[in-house]
């Protein structure tokens, strides 16, 4: 972001309009997303221990991952409630279930830091790719926290640092470059914020978790050609594109030119890209009422 908002309130709205803007996007490359993100998914299911008659709590579900994975986990006797700060993400989100035949789904737009449902004594909850993305990731964790059982546990995937992340970090510098845009604030909301992995955990314990395990997981994301991973973005990536707003037709396709040359190192002989990341997988568990937090 290159600029404060100018209230909470203002600064969700903004969010909500430019994840609205982009829904359609990752409907379209939902498949590419989810080959890529799949290994995230695995393990998050795995660091919340999930089974078989759980109620889980899917935050930031966009158009429903780790949502669907997780009622796969939890099967017919479990369910899920999922919520997004995007009207649009969650009509995707619930019009994928309903042709996936889901039924134990209840879906909610609203605010990850507060959370406003009705439901609460969660056995886990989940969030993939969004707590960074938030105003006030201390006060979603603190907001979890209350929602879950004694003894229920919760798992998150942030983004580690950009140099192990050019799939994210490449066509964000070379935009911000060139558009003459500095670094993002590393108080707003932004897609490394979280990186610092001490940092994370400092915010799990901080919010009343105990037994915090952190631990990296990395993928690859394989584009067709660079000039594809330039069409992803546009569709998809709604930080890079508002760069690029009031900027001459001309001087944008140049910028994305610039992008299309900055991944060709990563091109393989068949002429697709192979771009990795890597992830900060968190869990930790609340305490039972007669333990303490420290």
């Amino acid at each position: 972001m290159t600029e404060r908002p100018l209230d909470p309130t203002q600064g969700a709205q903004a969010a909500r309009r430019g994840w609205d803007s982009v829904a359609t996007g990752w409907k379209k490359w939902a498949p590419t997303i989810e080959a890529g993100a799949q290994v995230v998914n695995d393990r998050l299911i795995e660091l919340a221990r999930l089974k078989a008659g759980h109620k889980v709590l899917d935050i930031a579900t966009g158009y429903g991952e780790p949502l669907v994975n997780a009622l796969e986990r939890v099967g017919s006797t479990g369910s899920a409630v999922a919520t997004d700060l995007s009207p649009e993400m969650i009509a995707l989100a619930r019009e994928r279930v309903t042709e996936l035949g889901l039924t134990n789904v209840t879906f909610y737009a609203c605010n990850g830091e507060t959370l406003e449902i009705p439901e609460t004594d969660f056995d886990a909850a989940l969030c993939r790719w969004g707590l960074m993305l938030m105003a006030d990731p201390d006060a979603c964790l603190r907001r979890v926290h209350g929602l879950l059982k004694p003894g229920g546990r919760i798992a998150m995937a942030v983004f580690s640092e950009p140099a192990k992340s050019p799939w994210l970090a490449i066509a964000g510098a070379t935009v911000r470059r060139a558009v003459g845009a500095g670094p993002p604030d590393p108080d707003e909301p932004n897609i490394f914020r979280l990186a610092d992995s001490v940092d994370l955990e400092r915010r799990f314990r901080a919010a009343g978790f105990r037994e915090v395990v952190l631990e990296q997981v990395a993928g690859t994301y394989i584009h067709d050609s660079p000039e594809a991973y330039t069409r992803f973005l546009q569709d998809v990536a709604r930080d890079i594109v508002r760069l690029l707003e009031g900027q001459p037709l001309e001087r944008q396709h140049a910028i994305w030119q610039a992008v299309a040359e900055a991944v060709q190192p990563y091109q393989a002989s068949d002429g697709r890209v192979h771009l990795d990341f890597e992830c900060h997988c968190i869990a930790a568990r609340k305490p039972y009422g007669a333990e303490t937090t420290h």
